[in-house]
C-alpha cells in the first residue's frame, strides 16, 4: 500500500537535500524527547493509580519516532558519509553509550536487557546494508515480515513480562559472562528485551524507506503521505481493539507496548507519517522552538534526562510516587532544564566551529 500511495523516483534522478539541517525531523526528534521523558520519569516518580491511559498513551510514540528517524538519517547522509564502515562506526558508538549509562548511571551490567539506544546502535548499520541493495518495496517486505512474525514467536518462546535489570553487586564478571552469552539473554535482544529487533527493527527500515523517498525529490507535506498515514492509523487502531491485548506495566514503565502488538506498530507508524505532513506544514511556528532545541542535541538530552533523573529526582523521597500534579510540575522543571542546556549547547557549537569528533557525536553537530 505504501508504495502505490507514495511515488518512488528511480535511483538515477536522486538529488540529494540540502545539507542545512531539515527543521520537521529536528523538531519530530525533539518531540520524541519531550514525550520519552515523562514516560522514563514516571517510572519511580508517578505513583501507579495515576498511569491512566491518556498518560500512557502519551509516552508510547516517542520510541518509534525516535528509532523510525535513525533509520531515515540513515539514508539521507549517506552522500555525506558513504560507507558501511561509518555507520558501522556510529552504531558502536551509540551502543557505547547505552552500556556507559548502564554502567555509570544505573549501576547495572550492560547488554542484558536492551534499552533503544542498544536498538538503535543495532539498526543503523543493518539499516545501511538493506538501503544500500534492496529496493523501497523489498524494505517494507522485511518490516513486515518482523511484524508478523513477532506475535507467532512470542507465542512459542514466550514473553516475559518482567525485565530484572542486574546489578554490580549481584554478579561476579564470571557470572555476567555467561549469563551475557545465554539463550535468555538472546530471547531478550530478539523477543522481549525493552526494544527486542522484533519487531522494532521494522521502524528503522520504514525510517530508511521514506528517507530514500525523500532524497528522492519526494516532499514530505504530500497529500498521499497523509492518506497513508491516516489508513495506518485507521488499521491499526482497528486491529488494536480487536485484539484487545494483554498490556503490561513492566517495571514502573507504563506505554502502550509491552508487548509491541500489530495494532500498535500500524498506529505508530501512521502517526509518524501523519505528524512528519503537520510538522512540515507548520514548522514555521515559533512553539516548536524548544523542541528544535531538544532534536539539535537528541542523543546528549537522552542522556541527560537519565542521568538528572537517576542522580538527582530518585534520591529524594518526596518525588517517588508522586501524584500526577506534582509530577507534571517536576517534568515541567527538567523540561526547563533540559531546553535551557539546549540553547547553552547551540551557543558552545556556534562559538567553536571545530570541535572534537566525539564531543560532535555527543551533542549534534
Amino acid at each position: 500500500m505504501f508504495n502505490r500511495i507514495i511515488p518512488y523516483y528511480p535511483q538515477t534522478a536522486m538529488t540529494q537535500p540540502s545539507a542545512t539541517r531539515n527543521n520537521t525531523i529536528d523538531i519530530l526528534r525533539g518531540i520524541a524527547i519531550f514525550t520519552m521523558v515523562a514516560a522514563n520519569l514516571s517510572d519511580s516518580l508517578l505513583q501507579a493509580e495515576d498511569k491512566v491511559l491518556a498518560f500512557r498513551l502519551y509516552g508510547s510514540f516517542a520510541a518509534p519516532l525516535f528509532v523510525m528517524l535513525a533509520g531515515m538519517m540513515v539514508v539521507i547522509t549517506q552522500a555525506k558519509h558513504g560507507g558501511f564502515i561509518h555507520y558501522l562506526q556510529r552504531g558502536l558508538l551509540i551502543i557505547g553509550c547505552g552500556c556507559l549509562l548502564d554502567t555509570a548511571v544505573w549501576q547495572i551490567w550492560p547488554l542484558l536487557d536492551y534499552d533503544v539506544l542498544y536498538l538503535t546502535g543495532l539498526a543503523i548499520p543493518l539499516v545501511y546494508l538493506l538501503s544500500r541493495y534492496c529496493r523501497p518495496s523489498v524494505r517494507l517486505g522485511v518490516a513486515l515480515l518482523l511484524v508478523l512474525a513477532t506475535p507467532p514467536l512470542q507465542s512459542l518462546f514466550g514473553y516475559r513480562e518482567e525485565l530484572v535489570s542486574v546489578e554490580w553487586a549481584a554478579l561476579s564478571y564470571q557470572d555476567y559472562a555467561h549469563l551475557l552469552f545465554s539463550a535468555s539473554t538472546l530471547q531478550r535482544l530478539v523477543l522481549d528485551g525493552w526494544f527486542p529487533l522484533l519487531p522494532w527493527l521494522g521502524f528503522a527500515i520504514v525510517g530508511s524507506t521514506l528517507g530514500t523517498y525523500y532524497v528522492n525529490g519526494y516532499p514530505l507535506t504530500a497529500r498521499s503521505l497523509l492518506l497513508t498515514g491516516l489508513t495506518l492509523v485507521g488499521t491499526g487502531i482497528a486491529i488494536w481493539l480487536w485484539q484487545q491485548p494483554h498490556l503490561v506495566i513492566r517495571d514502573g514503565y507504563s506505554e502502550l507496548f509491552y508487548p509491541p502488538t500489530i495494532g500498535y506498530v500500524l498506529t505508530a507508524c501512521g502517526l509518524i507519517l501523519c505528524g512528519f505532513y503537520a510538522i512540515g506544514k507548520t514548522q514555521h511556528l515559533a512553539l516548536y522552538r524548544p523542541f528544535l532545541t531538544l532534536g539539535h542535541a537528541s542523543l546528549f538530552m537522552y542522556s541527560f534526562h537519565q542521568l538528572i533523573l537517576v542522580a538527582l529526582l530518585k534520591p529524594i523521597a518526596a518525588l517517588n510516587s508522586q501524584p500526577l500534579l506534582p509530577f507534571l510540575l517536576t517534568y515541567t522543571v527538567v523540561i526547563a532544564v533540559m531546553i535551557a542546556t539546549g540553547y547553552g549547547l547551540a551557543a558552545i557549537k556556534r562559538r567553536y566551529k571545530k570541535l572534537p569528533f566525539i564531543v560532535r557525536f555527543l551533542i549534534g553537530s
